[in-house]
Parts: structure tokens; sequence; C-alpha cells
């Protein structure tokens, strides 16, 4: 086993940076150029007193908000993880592995748990999964803890992102 990086809840790929990135940055000009427009129409069309409209697009407006707010929160304390490499598994890495059990191939890729999809296989190394595949190397069987079972996974193998996918911030 190789000695784990530092990971915390701040902890994204570059990739889960540049989304959430982009993410901020469409909420601030389009989101809220929207909500504008959608204001200003619901104001033009029944008294402010007695306008259920606006009210809903005051409260869509905070949510607005709120997710800008919280985006702006997590890039500013978020660090980029630098792939470890050299077949070891760390956050952005691509993983193959065997369920053992089921004898399916999965596919996962390991990333902050800002970013995590489990559907689309983006697993945070905070879930059991990803702390049993964090350092994990191609041809170990690792066991995760889950309810009323212990799973077992083949690891087939790790690929670590190359530079040239990544942007340049």
């Amino acid at each position: 086993m190789h000695a784990a990086s530092p990971v915390d809840e701040s902890t994204i790929t570059a990739e889960g940076h540049e989304l959430l990135r982009s993410e901020l940055d469409l909420l601030r000009t389009e989101g809220r150029r929207e909500m504008s427009e959608r204001l200003r129409e619901a104001r033009a069309d029944a008294p402010i007193d007695d306008n259920p409209a606006l009210f809903e697009a005051f409260q869509e407006q905070a949510q607005l908000e709120r997710r800008i707010s919280l985006l702006e929160g997590h890039l500013a304390a978020a660090r980029v993880a630098q792939p470890v490499g050299n077949g070891v598994a760390g956050i952005g890495s691509l993983i193959r592995l065997r369920d053992l059990e089921a004898d399916e191939v999965v596919r996962y890729t390991l990333v902050g748990a800002i970013e995590a999809d489990p559907g689309q296989g983006r697993v945070s190394v905070d879930a059991p999964v990803g702390r049993a595949l964090l350092d994990a190397t191609s041809g170990e069987v690792v066991e995760v803890a889950c309810p009323g079972a212990t799973r077992r996974f083949a690891v087939l193998s790790v690929e670590t992102p190359s530079p040239s996918r990544r942007k340049a911030a």
C-alpha cells in the first residue's frame, strides 16, 4: 500500500474544478440575466402586493443566489488534487474493477466529495467504495463494507488522466 495524499472535503479534480467554475460563470451571467427578465415581467403583470408570480420569481432568485454562493465557497476553498500516477488510485483516477460477487466489470472515477455523481460513475473518496479504492493498484482485491454484506472488487486497472485533457486555469 502507498501513503495516501491528504484528502479533505475541499479536494477536487482539475476537471471538477473547471466544471464548477463553468457553472458559476453561467449562473452569474445567463442565470442572473434570465432571472432579471423574469422579475421584470412578473412586476409588470400584477400589483406587487398581490402577485404570486413575483413571489415565485423572488424564491427562484434566492435559490440562484444560494447556488452561486455555494459554488463561490467551494471554489475558494478548493484544493485541486494532483493525480497520483504510477498506477496508484487517487482523486481523478479512472479505475476498472471486477465485482467478484456479481462477476461484472465496473468503471469508477475517484473524485472529491463536492463533485461526486455515483450515477455517472464519479465516486467520492469519502464514500465506502471510494475509501476502499484510494491507493489501490492493479491486481489488488479490495473489500467494501456495505449494509448487510462485504463486497469484494478486483482492481483490473488504474488510469491517471492525461494533463493534455485538462484546461489551464
